[in-house]
């Protein structure tokens, strides 16, 4: 490849990144998982689901933290060393800090996240006054006493997939990604962003019965916006033990800005008529 091709090629994916960075300051959809936290804490009877396992998740991120520090420290502060010099083992330490919040997410997703947050994000939409969209992928009772948990039913659709895996899958592919001083980090985060943000809205997807190709194109219309929230996301995720909380808390915001998407799109239509 020529000089001027790769200059060109250069030029052209610092403008894209411009340009995502202004969409993605633009949608304000960063700000989502902090409003998850808050709406998360005003709302006990959301939290029920999380507390129903919180001691032995707690267990499993002891365990994780200190299988992760034994085997795997070591070795990365050794080749960090040659790219970082003294701050390697500073880097070295956060660096398995992530892994280990990675491996303790995906395991209790396994175990037990997955339904539980599938669970949390329909009751937020229900309290939100979204119940003809829930009820798109899942019966619905009367509410007792205003808990909308209550009011869920039975799941009618199965389980929208392995989206997250894949993004855990992705997550350890990009890690080499670190070695690279300052900027390696700064792109490993952004991609991860890339791939989280989306996945966050699966059960959205799903309830809204889009393909594939309408899942591609929604994405791609919204993408500094699901770029800026999967950023929150992977910076909230980055702390282990707390980031099962912030599990629950990214779900809460995902569908907060869901319901803002469903009344935009209801405004629209109303405005079109």
């Amino acid at each position: 490849m020529s000089t001027e091709r790769v200059k060109a090629v250069v030029k052209q994916e610092a403008a894209q990144a411009i340009e995502i960075g202004k969409d993605t300051a633009s949608s304000g959809a960063y700000m989502f998982p902090i409003e998850g936290i808050y709406y998360f804490s005003r709302h006990p009877s959301i939290q029920k689901p999380l507390w129903r396992h919180i001691l032995p998740t707690i267990a499993l991120s002891v365990g994780v933290i200190a299988t992760m520090f034994t085997f795997t420290y070591i070795p990365q502060a050794a080749i960090l060393v040659l790219v970082d010099g003294p701050i390697a083992f500073v880097n070295a330490g956060m660096l398995v800090l992530s892994e280990s919040s990675t491996v303790i997410l995906m395991i209790s997703r396994w175990w037990w996240i997955e339904d539980a947050t599938i669970e949390v994000f329909d009751a937020v939409l229900v309290q939100q006054n979204q119940t003809a969209l829930v009820a798109q992928g899942r019966e619905l009772k009367p509410a007792i006493s205003g808990d909308p948990l209550s009011k869920l039913g039975k799941r009618l659709k199965k389980p929208f997939g392995d989206s997250l895996t894949k993004s855990i899958v992705r997550y350890f592919m990009l890690l080499p990604l670190n070695f690279i001083p300052v900027v390696g980090t700064v792109v490993f985060l952004i991609l991860n962003a890339r791939n989280i943000g989306p996945s966050q809205h699966a059960r959205y997807f799903q309830l809204k019965g889009f393909s594939d190709t309408e899942r591609h194109d929604f994405v791609r219309r919204n993408r500094g916006g699901y770029v800026g929230f999967g950023l929150a996301c992977v910076l909230l995720n980055l702390l282990p033990v707390v980031n099962i909380v912030f599990a629950f808390t990214n779900t809460v915001g995902a569908a907060l800005w869901a319901v803002k998407l469903e009344n935009q799109e209801t405004d629209a239509n109303k405005k079109a008529q």
